[in-house]
């Protein structure tokens, strides 16, 4: 009996080794396939995805078939009142109001930071007036401040009505007198 349960635990033990040897390769295979797959570019566009950015584009994309082949032919898409409308500025009241502008528009327009040149030209006094104000927002924001703690912190320290906001962020960059809390501290 004394030599059964010793065969029987060198087996058990010799089993564990096995699945600890085997288990362990797997996780490694495992593990590199997820490194590689990690490092891959993003893979392409879905037929669908690419249908919506080209319209977005002010492309449309038509489908023939033809011998049991698909092929795709691209062609301006007819412009719809919502596409032609210019990209105009909408009035606001609030520093959180410009940061939605910038990012996102306002009632439907497109966002200033998507502004083209053209775009640029048929608003040109209101954009160069919020620009800086859009330019020490995304700054302050693209260097990991949360926006609504970007927006507190402008609304602290400058104080009146949007317009002298904006007026005061230009003349305070031009002499380089932005509070130390809207400047971003560069490593050497």
């Amino acid at each position: 009996i004394a030599q059964e349960g010793r065969t029987r635990d060198s087996s058990a033990a010799a089993l564990r080794g096995w699945l600890e040897t085997w288990l362990g390769a797997e996780l490694t295979k495992l593990n590199g396939n997820i490194c590689r797959i990690a490092v891959q570019p993003p893979r392409m566009a879905t037929p669908d995805q690419v249908d919506g950015n080209l319209f977005r584009n002010g492309l449309t994309v038509g489908r023939t078939r033809r011998n049991g082949q698909t092929s795709l032919r691209y062609r301006r898409a007819v412009a719809t009142p919502a596409d032609s409308r210019p990209a105009k500025l909408s009035k606001y009241r609030t520093v959180g109001s410009a940061w939605e502008e910038w990012m996102h528009g306002i009632g439907g327009n497109k966002p200033a930071k998507n502004f083209t040149a053209e775009d640029i030209r048929a608003c040109k006094s209101t954009y160069s007036r919020r620009k800086p104000l859009w330019t020490l927002m995304a700054t302050l924001v693209n260097s990991g401040k949360a926006p609504a703690w970007v927006i507190t912190k402008i609304e602290h320290h400058y104080k009146g009505s949007i317009l002298n906001i904006t007026a005061a962020i230009k003349q305070d960059t031009i002499m380089g007198s932005l509070h130390e809390d809207l400047c971003i501290v560069r490593a050497q």
